[in-house]
């Protein structure tokens, strides 16, 4: 019997290196010696190398999605994501024979954006040549090396660039997407967004607005791209094309309008009735007798109107329009025959306006043009003028058949987290088809849900719809939204959750009196809690130590010694609603926390402040409720009954399971007649002590503002796969500015009118050593300001070019943030003298020392001059009844420090005439 012939299999040996640098191209070949030899010796021609990729994760080996490949040599670039994995090999196959290699990927030394690609709403690579539809959802998504964290900006872009590449001032106008959207960078290497198509309802028209060089038209197809963009440091990539079928697209031949009736004959002649508008001096003008083309220019590139052009520039035309948005024009360019009285016609296309101003790109003026327009006795100047002749036809999407090419994608009904749905533009009312309710699947969504509203009524952060949740959300669309209460979630309630967590926003002034106040940071000493000498390394939210450890023998959270990573979310979230609350009251006002997060540094023997528990203070009318008196018993009282237990749900002590808890309120002395701190009697403490431990996990709590909001909850859910969810709104009105009228003078309300002057005032970049030998300044950030707390407030690095870049929202936040409410000018009672002395405190570091100096020398207040502005200070302000006097001696003040100023030749004698100026404007502002 002849035995079965055994197949001979050889090892293949694999090259290429074994630290491949994430993001880095690196290319891996068989051997010399194997691509001579081969097991495979009948084969003819020799099979070709299979190559695949496999990695090793807690549930053991398997092959990496889409990195099979054929050939030899192929190219692999490693993502971030190839750090987490236990072991990665690359497997080589050719016929019989078979090869491996493992590799350790090592972490990239320079940050930057690998690739930008589209994907399907499954995340999946988009087939080549698959059409889109304009209803259909697609992913963009960023593939990063040692960017973790950091935000991407994506844009979504209609191509009309010539060939393969995108060129930038061809597409300047084709942006779909006026305001990018962000995504972040996450631990794999990878920051994506979702763009559906749907939600652009002007992206048909801005397609269609414009069309390649050479083209009549857009065709039945458009093509987009997505660009990635850091915002931080300028760092730009761009996808491949993607096709989307144009619903608009009718094939039709190209015909040229008769300004009657019929086809033109002979030479063609501008109508009588458009617009017209000269190019050069010696062109006539006509208005736009409709009076809706307001203007018609050339321009470069970059929008700089031209006063003349040569022959083989490359011009854009500047539409200037009013009520004309979404409408259809035809566009031609005429050299004037100054002689003969007819005219030349050079160029012509129709165009749909997207906007107010629009543009043409890319006009090419060439000699064909130019000969065209020669005529007996002119000489080498063309007169140029544009016509702009209204078609009065709108453009509107999807009235046209749908290609049969494209057919709309379509998506299961389910909302897993992993699936991310197309967005409906057209459902305003759901029936509650979409609306979360109690019969929906526990998901994140929910959990976030119950964090952001626990503030009404009470709740604790699990996934489930409770009954507890409906009653909550029932009480936020009574109270908040001032809406039908129907206790189910659709669009309309995650819109008003987003505001009313920006409407409550916890100042930064709040925020940083919720951190540990300890005075030893970096010392070795003891705690009374512990006992043990040890270095104090809390940055205001205790170091993360203590897990598991009690006080005495009984283990329950009153004897918890954990410090907690940060406070409870679902406390400061009570809080906001507490704000709110109080907002619809005129009776007691929030003044602010005696204490949130104490580490055991501070030497209390209890625990529940490390991070459970924040102590508040208010006021009654101008009485503030301070100190040991009984007096403020009943005040207390009726705060924590009437707001507390009624609106937040909260319990008096501690007796239930997972309430807010209020601790108990009363005067008492110790037998040394010293008082006692287990009860308040100035003060209302709120803790999450008596929460179950699992509502308790490091997860739920947050050591940053950032942290506690962290995205909005319309972002979070479309991003879970809740996009009808989003789409589905009923009759419910902003309460925006009614929570105002109710709240009118918080601090951010008044810096709100003080920043826009601030911000006129500074105006743009400024870097003139010859005029001020100040530091460079972008709207009145200057350099050493802006190296300090760039990076920390606004996310972007302290370079140079970032300060040119800098603009009124972020130079607004930094303003706020550091100098308005830090320095206690919220405090100051009268705005103009808040302008005043705010105003002239960002141009010079001397002016606090100089209001101080005045405070006491004219207006005889006790107060120390150290030139540092603060509650003091503006208690001194607020103390002269001649408010009037005050701002008047302050302005006189100011020019004086300004002309010394000049004299010691800090400034020119310009700018010392524009500093006297900003302090008359000062004066005459109405706040």
């Amino acid at each position: 019997m002849n035995k079965p012939h055994k197949k001979h299999m050889t090892k293949l040996t694999i090259t290429g290196s074994k630290r491949p640098i994430v993001g880095n191209a690196e290319a891996y070949s068989l051997s010399v010696f194997d691509n001579l030899l081969t097991s495979n010796s009948f084969s003819f021609p020799s099979p070709k190398v299979q190559w695949s990729i496999h990695v090793q994760d807690s549930k053991g080996w398997r092959i990496a999605r889409g990195n099979i490949k054929e050939g030899n040599p192929v190219i692999y670039t490693f993502t971030n994501k190839s750090l987490k994995y236990k072991a990665i090999k690359i497997e080589a196959v050719r016929g019989n024979d078979k090869g491996a290699l493992y590799i350790h990927p090592k972490e990239a030394e320079e940050p930057r954006i690998i690739s930008v690609e589209l994907l399907d709403v499954y995340s999946r690579r988009l087939p080549k040549g698959k059409l889109l539809h304009y209803t259909d959802t697609v992913i963009a998504q960023a593939n990063c090396v040692g960017m973790l964290g950091q935000k991407i900006a994506f844009t979504l872009w209609e191509d009309d660039a010539i060939g393969k590449g995108h060129d930038p001032v061809v597409n300047m106008m084709n942006k779909i997407n006026q305001i990018p959207l962000m995504g972040e960078v996450d631990d794999e290497g990878i920051a994506r967004v979702v763009f559906r198509l749907s939600a652009y309802t002007m992206a048909v028209q801005i397609a269609n607005a414009r069309v390649a060089k050479g083209d009549q038209e857009e065709g039945q197809t458009h093509e987009y791209y997505a660009t990635a963009e850091v915002m931080a440091k300028y760092m730009l990539k761009a996808s491949p094309n993607i096709p989307v079928a144009n619903p608009e697209y009718v094939p039709h031949p190209k015909k040229i309008p008769d300004a009657g009736t019929g086809k033109r004959k002979g030479k063609p002649s501008p109508l009588k009735e458009t617009a017209k508008f000269p190019q050069t001096s010696a062109a006539k003008k006509q208005a736009d007798p409709e009076g809706k083309i307001l203007s018609a220019v050339f321009t470069d590139n970059t929008g700089r109107p031209l006063k003349n052009a040569r022959t083989g520039d490359k011009v854009a035309i500047k539409i200037t329009a009013q009520h004309m948005r979404g409408k259809n024009v035809t566009v031609r360019i005429w050299e004037e025959d100054l002689w003969r009285y007819s005219h030349d016609l050079l160029y012509e296309e129709s165009i749909t306006l997207p906007y107010d101003v629009n543009f043409i790109n890319t006009i090419l003026l060439t000699r064909e043009m130019y000969n065209k327009s020669h005529d007996f006795g002119e000489g080498k100047d063309r007169e140029y003028f544009i016509e702009v002749e209204h078609l009065n036809t709108s453009v509107t999407s999807q009235v046209i058949p749908v290609s049969p090419d494209a057919k709309p994608m379509k998506v299961e009904a389910n909302n897993s987290p992993v699936m991310i749905k197309e967005q409906k533009q057209q459902v305003k009312n759901c029936g509650g088809q979409y609306c979360i309710d109690k019969n929906s699947a526990p998901n994140e969504l929910i959990r976030e849900i119950n964090i952001r509203l626990a503030g009404f009524g009470g709740n604790v952060p699990t996934d489930r719809f409770t009954d507890r949740t409906e009653k909550m959300i029932k009480q936020f669309q009574r109270d908040y939204m001032k809406v039908p209460e129907t206790g189910k979630v659709c669009g309309h309630v995650l819109r008003a959750i987003d505001e009313f967590c920006r409407n409550f926003e916890i100042s930064i002034t709040l925020w940083n009196q919720l951190k540990c106040s300890c005075s030893t940071k970096g010392k070795r000493v003891t705690s009374a809690l512990r006992g043990t000498l040890e270095t104090n390394n809390c940055k205001g939210f205790g170091d993360g130590t203590g897990k598991n450890t009690y006080k005495g023998n009984v283990r329950t959270e009153a004897m918890n010694k954990y410090e907690y990573p940060g406070l409870h979310r679902s406390l400061l979230y009570g809080f906001k609603a507490l704000q709110f609350y109080f907002s619809q009251q005129k009776t007691y006002t929030i003044d602010h926390f005696t204490s949130g997060y104490r580490c055991r540094f501070k030497n209390y023997t209890t625990t529940n402040h490390q991070g459970k528990a924040i102590d508040i203070q208010f006021s009654k009318g101008n009485w503030a409720i301070r100190g040991g008196n009984k007096e403020n018993l009943a005040e207390l009282r009726m705060i924590r009954d009437s707001i507390f237990i009624k609106y937040l749900g909260a319990q008096k002590e501690w007796p239930g399971k997972n309430l807010f808890s209020i601790e108990p309120i009363d005067l008492r002395y110790s037998n040394k007649g010293k008082l006692r701190y287990d009860h308040t009697f100035s003060w209302i403490h709120m803790d999450v002590r008596q929460f179950d431990s699992q509502y308790l996990e490091d997860q739920y709590f947050c050591k940053s503002l950032s942290d506690l909001n962290e995205k909005s909850i319309v972002q979070l859910a479309t991003e879970l796969g809740f996009a009808n969810t989003c789409s589905c709104y009923g009759a419910y009105q902003s309460q925006h500015n009614k929570s105002e009228r109710h709240h009118p003078n918080t601090c951010e309300d008044r810096f709100k009118k003080i920043a826009p002057i601030i911000l006129k005032h500074e105006g743009g970049y400024k870097n003139e050593p010859s005029k001020d030998k100040g530091d460079p300044t972008n709207r009145g950030i200057s350099w050493p300001v802006w190296q300090k707390y760039a990076k920390e407030d606004l996310g972007i690095e302290p370079t140079e070019e970032n300060q040119k870049k800098l603009t009124e929202e972020q130079a607004t936040v930094i303003y706020r943030k550091r100098y308005w409410e830090p320095n206690g000018y919220c405090e100051i009672n009268n705005l103009k003298v808040a302008l005043m002395v705010y105003d002239w405190s960002i141009t010079s570091g001397g002016a606090i020392r100089e209001v101080q100096k005045l405070l006491v020398n004219e207006f005889n207040q006790t107060l120390t001059i150290d030139g540092g502005m603060g509650k003091e200070t503006a208690n001194a302000l607020n103390q002269p009844k001649d408010q009037e006097q005050l701002l008047t001696r302050i302005s006189e003040i100011r020019k004086e420090y300004y002309d010394y100023g000049a004299s010691q030749n800090w400034f020119s004698a310009d700018y010392l005439k524009g500093l006297k100026r900003r302090v008359d404007q000062c004066r005459h502002y109405t706040l």
